[in-house]
């Protein structure tokens, strides 16, 4: 069973609980449900009427910036994940395809404007670290090249290395592929967010998942920083 640890660092960021849940037996090739598909395009269609400074200016999206400001990272270079993705879904013309599991938390981040971490359990070694990295390292994103790690950046990070990076880029070592199995979802949230929204956020896609793997076993956990 992997360790789950909270570093009381996070706490001058406005962090001091993190939601995850654990999903056993999932199937990224499984085909999606009919109505996680309707509600899919339903997102799809919002994220391409909307105004991005709206979205910048939502409660939400606006805790995650200050997070970044206070890590001293450009919003420019750095935005956070939700106007990034309708960024991206704004400039294809239609939300992006990857898998099915994928898919659903896609989809709940438009629908709740939360950054979700999603990442392979089984690559994962020993234990998930959620912290200020407080030393300059290096992080590799998915499909990118290396990233210098500021000592001021929050990531998180197994005996191996670091998983998500400023809560905007996860990484390319634990990511999921045609062969997961089991999964882990990450919401750490932000001063604007609550431990019951970021719960609720999970329990949407426990229940996407669960319309097209009827064999996934989901499970969350809040994890509380120590003072």
């Amino acid at each position: 069973m992997i360790e789950f640890r909270i570093d009381s660092s996070l706490t001058a960021l406005g962090i001091d609980s993190i939601v995850i849940a654990i999903a056993k037996n999932v199937d990224p090739t499984a085909p999606l449900s009919e109505s996680f598909l309707k509600k899919q395009k339903e997102m799809e269609g919002r994220a391409l009427e909307c105004d991005i400074n709206d979205v910048m200016n939502h409660p939400v999206i606006q805790g995650y910036t200050d997070m970044l400001k206070s890590a001293g990272r450009s919003m420019k270079k750095n935005p956070p994940t939700v106007p990034a993705l309708i960024r991206n879904i704004q400039h294809r013309g239609s939300i992006p395809h990857i898998n099915s599991v994928i898919d659903i938390y896609n989809v709940e981040s438009l629908q709740s404007m939360l950054a979700i971490g999603g990442h392979d359990l089984d690559k994962i070694t020993d234990y998930i670290e959620f912290t200020v990295n407080k030393e300059e390292g290096v992080f590799l994103p998915i499909l990118s090249t290396e990233k210098h790690v500021a000592e001021t950046d929050y990531v998180y990070r197994d005996a191996k290395g670091i998983l998500a990076w400023l809560d905007v880029r996860d990484g390319e070592n634990y990511k999921f592929d045609d062969s997961t199995k089991n999964a882990v979802f990450v919401i750490q949230g932000n001063s604007n967010t609550s431990v019951e929204y970021r719960l609720e956020a999970l329990k949407h896609i426990g229940e996407d998942l669960a319309e097209c793997m009827p064999g996934v076993e989901f499970e969350t956990f809040v994890l509380t920083a120590m003072p």
